[in-house]
């Protein structure tokens, strides 16, 4: 596939551009580069986690740029950055990231500067924070199983039926325990392949590759 940037590519933030994003070249008109640093090394740290309110304190008194527009290039930063940090590396190119932006309109000095942090050394740090402040469920480390025959059972329909019994740990310590009938035990083996068949098929439609 040809590597020039093509019109009907997908942007890595998707079908629909943030309006926070969307603003961000009109807010950043007469933004010297001093400043845009400034800025970006700020909402670069608040993204790392730490407390950046002193130097956004700072920027604010020092800069002649009205707090209400700074308000709105720190948004549209925050989010751009929060977006590309989302998407691994071996999917998101520099080149097409650059492209992206220069189809935002946004400076091509600022764009340097937004793929330095995007592609830099402080990437792992901005992936681990983003990973702690995502909302997730315990994960599974460990499943066992074994089929069960009812020897003796208050119903008649289920003697002598085998069971599947499962146990799963998971990764915040606890364990759960259920049993499956062998036909609804087949069933969800039936439609997790069919989910995964349905992933292989759209990973290979092209409207959805991020990368040329």
């Amino acid at each position: 596939m040809s590597s020039s940037h093509s019109k009907d590519s997908l942007s890595f933030l998707g079908g629909r551009i943030p309006p926070e994003v969307e603003s961000l070249s009109k807010n950043l008109k007469d933004v010297d580069q001093e400043l845009f640093r400034k800025i970006l090394k700020a909402v670069v740290s608040a993204l790392e986690g730490k407390d950046c309110t002193e130097g956004m304190k700072s920027i604010a008194e020092s800069s002649v740029i009205p707090q209400e527009r700074l308000c709105h290039i720190v948004a549209g930063i925050h989010r751009l950055l929060s977006e590309a940090i989302r998407i691994p590396t071996a999917l998101l190119k520099q080149e097409t990231f650059k492209e992206d932006l220069k189809e935002l309109r946004i400076p091509e000095d600022f764009i340097t500067d937004f793929s330095s942090v995007v592609f830099g050394n402080r990437r792992a740090a901005l992936e681990a924070a983003a990973c702690q402040k995502d909302p997730h469920l315990p994960t599974l480390e460990e499943l066992k199983w074994r089929v069960d025959v009812a020897i003796s059972t208050s119903s008649l329909a289920r003697a002598l039926q085998p069971s599947v019994l499962m146990q799963m740990k998971l990764s915040d310590g606890r364990f759960q325990r259920f049993e499956v009938p062998v036909s609804k035990f087949q069933e969800l083996r039936y439609n997790v392949a069919l989910i995964l068949k349905e992933m292989n098929d759209l990973e290979k439609r092209s409207i959805l590759k991020i990368q040329n």
